[in-house]
């Protein structure tokens, strides 16, 4: 209840300052973080704009278009330009659908720029939750995949964002706009039949228990999903993990190996705290039932020895290098060899095995079903 109040008490000025009868009061937004912690960005609107004091409601400054403009902060307040504002919250709001830029990217919705303490800017995108998710999907997986998996993944990006407007009604903002929540692209990232998917599932989301979840999704499982417990806080049957997924194997991703010098790895974990030294040996010390890695003995040259949790290990390393928790080692001397399955995580939707699915002539819901077992597929209007 008090997210919804939150959520309520957030979307009333956003929707009593829309203008021009573009947006209806029931339209749902969503809060993108398109920077964070910054000195300065450029802002452009490719037509008519007001500047509103978000807090009060009154109009700072209008103009017919606004020319690319250095934002910073000077002396604690925002400046614009040649123009100087003292409000905390300035909301850029573009008419009868005009674009803004925001350091040379261009984006629908509004803009809602933060200024933290005089110390720096947090710009958020204030934008309909459809136009968002076509935002994203293309940003995701491709445009020329089969429709029914295209679909797939708009369902579950629309779930994953409803989700993450409820918990985070409180905060600045519901969403980040890189791999840490879904990559967003703005209006570059629309394309035709990614739109087509968004329009199809509008208003489409997954419940469990009559109740959103965080449906998380990922490229490739490695043959087998993962069980969220595994990573966050959250144990429920749809994500459960244990999902054979004959589907993604051997296409994209599906195997893969990368070659480190154990120097670097040291580099890398001395940078994180660890004083380990030069390192003779990293071993699997302990597996999950999905068979990924759920726990590293590093061993150093001098016998002293650490053991790390598998998925720090791997944002240590970087998610995008070591590519999963499910693989072999294989020590070379001074290197190593990570032979791995998989990219991601591991939980919920696998991309890859969707695609592979959809070839296979099954629907989306199909697909739904099959990566997150007991959910059911409602609209947004049932679960409000």
């Amino acid at each position: 209840m008090l997210a919804m109040f939150l959520r309520a008490f957030f979307l009333l000025p956003i929707i009593l300052f829309m203008m021009d009868g573009l947006v209806t009061a029931d339209a749902r937004f969503i809060r993108v973080a398109l920077l964070r912690d910054q000195d300065h960005f450029t802002m452009a609107v490719e037509g008519r704009y007001d500047v509103m004091d978000f807090a009060t409601g009154i109009r700072l400054d209008s103009g017919t278009r606004m020319p690319p403009t250095f934002v910073s902060l000077e002396k604690g307040k925002t400046r614009f330009g040649p123009h100087v504002y003292e409000a905390v919250r300035l909301l850029i709001m573009p008419r009868r659908g005009a674009l803004v830029s925001v350091n040379d990217k261009r984006y629908r919705g509004n803009i809602l720029v933060i200024n933290n303490r005089g110390e720096h800017i947090t710009v958020v995108n204030i934008i309909e939750l459809e136009q968002y998710i076509g935002g994203v999907l293309y940003r995701e997986i491709s445009d020329q995949w089969p429709l029914d998996a295209i679909k797939a993944q708009a369902v579950a990006t629309r779930t994953f964002a409803v989700y993450s407007m409820e918990k985070f009604a409180a905060h600045d903002y519901d969403v980040t706009n890189d791999v840490y929540s879904q990559v967003y692209g703005g209006r570059g990232a629309e394309r035709y039949r990614t739109n087509i998917a968004v329009a199809r599932t509008h208003g489409e989301v997954l419940t469990y228990k009559d109740k959103i979840f965080p449906a998380f999704f990922h490229a490739n499982s490695g043959g087998v999903t993962e069980d969220a417990a595994e990573l966050w806080d959250i144990d429920i049957l749809p994500l459960k993990g244990g999902v054979q997924s004959p589907f993604s194997i051997d296409s994209p991703h599906y195997r893969w190996r990368q070659n480190f010098r154990l120097k670097n790895i040291q580099d890398a974990l001395d940078a994180r705290g660890y004083t380990l030294g030069l390192i003779r040996e990293i071993k699997v010390e302990e597996r999950n039932k999905s068979g990924r890695v759920r726990k590293l003995k590093i061993i150093a040259r001098d016998g002293k020895e650490e053991i790390v949790e598998g998925k720090l290990f791997r944002d240590i390393i970087g998610p995008n290098i070591l590519r999963s928790n499910k693989y072999d080692i294989e020590m070379k001397g001074w290197f190593v060899d990570f032979v791995g399955f998989g990219w991601g995580h591991g939980v919920g939707l696998c991309q890859w095995g969707a695609y592979r699915m959809s070839l296979a002539h099954y629907n989306y819901r199909q697909i739904l079903d099959f990566y997150y077992p007991s959910s059911h597929l409602t609209r947004l209007k049932d679960v409000d």
